[in-house]
């Protein structure tokens, strides 16, 4: 069995870990801050995680890490203290190594201290560089492996990427546009929607088509559009990389030419916030659109919706389940949650 560690958004750490719950040979799954740990007997599966920005092959786990500068020296020395070599055996039964494999570093960490992540990062490369020959390189795009050093309190846990790029990271999105949704948040929006294959997925505003693609990923019948022509662009080359039968649409949102009750779930990271700019009074975007999806959503239908103002998100019909609060974008938006005759 392998010690295993997945990072995700800050609240999506329960979503995540239902996820990694699914696949055969997981136990003792548990979620911490940003992350889910596990056990398991096959590493290959954790690559198709939809959920999580990425998945880690644990290597140690650092107790009692100061706030104060000294805790540099002991980082250095720990560092030099891995058996890489034994960690990379492991992962080159998944993915092609490097005889002299290049390294990055990520470092990450909660609460105040007297040195900063990029320090962080030195002392790991150089402490990694007194023992092996390892290459380290500041460009994680450049890197075999990338090192990721989660700092809790006064714990550490280390890890190795299992792939050689984030899983959030995905092949198919060629073109990105301000407030652009992660694949990793639209995947778990669709596991909040509980999308089944052979569903009506519709997305009024689209942006690049990333819930879209990821639907359709999951087997769903997909249809989006987006009133930036644009944006209805990009979705449309990012969905012929995907390999994805669709073709997004630009409308206005408020007024779709859809059948009444003719869709199962309405997913959409709607305009809010700094990332998106729209001419329509805001209360008033909200107001029609909530009404236009409520029309065409059938009796059985789910919603769910990002955004940061879910006060604006007002239905007759359907009824808020549950709301989650994320991290994203340096912001805190909410996934609400709504199905019809439900309270």
């Amino acid at each position: 069995m392998q010690s295993v560690f997945a990072v995700t958004a800050r609240g999506l750490e329960a979503v995540s870990l239902r996820e990694m719950r699914v696949i055969p040979g997981i136990q003792n799954a548990q979620t911490a801050y940003r992350r889910v740990l596990a056990e398991c007997d096959s590493l290959l599966p954790l690559l198709s995680l939809r959920t999580v920005d990425d998945v880690f092959l644990q290597v140690a786990i650092w107790p009692q890490i100061d706030h104060t500068r000294s805790a540099l020296g002991n980082i250095q020395d720990w560092s030099a203290e891995f058996d890489l070599p034994k960690a990379a055996g492991i992962i080159s039964k998944i993915r092609p190594i490097a005889q002299i494999p290049s390294f990055s570093v990520t470092a990450n960490f909660v609460g105040k201290r007297n040195y900063s992540s990029e320090e962080i990062k030195s002392s790991v490369a150089a402490g990694i560089q007194e023992q092996w020959t390892w290459n380290y390189l500041e460009d994680d795009r450049e890197s075999d492996f990338n090192i990721r050093v989660f700092i809790e309190h006064q714990t550490a846990l280390v890890g190795l990427r299992l792939g050689k790029r984030p899983l959030h990271e995905r092949s198919y999105k060629q073109v990105q546009r301000p407030g652009s949704l992660k694949p990793s948040v639209a995947a778990t929006m669709l596991i909040l929607a509980d999308l089944k294959p052979g569903e009506h997925l519709l997305d009024p505003c689209c942006g690049v088509g990333t819930i879209i693609i990821e639907g359709a990923v999951m087997g769903a019948v997909v249809q989006g559009g987006d009133v930036d022509s644009e944006a209805v662009e990009a979705a449309n080359a990012n969905a012929a990389s995907a390999n994805i039968q669709t073709r997004f649409e630009q409308w206005d949102a408020r007024n779709l030419s859809l059948l009444d009750g003719s869709v199962d779930c309405v997913v959409s990271n709607l305009p809010w916030g700094r990332q998106i700019q729209i001419d329509a009074d805001l209360k008033a975007f909200y107001r029609d659109i909530c009404t236009e999806i409520e029309r065409v959503i059938r009796p059985d239908g789910r919603v769910v919706l990002l955004t940061t103002m879910p006060d604006l998100l007002n239905f007759k019909r359907l009824r808020l389940v549950e709301q989650i609060e994320i991290s994203l974008f340096g912001q805190n938006p909410i996934i609400s949650v709504f199905k019809i005759g439900e309270i």
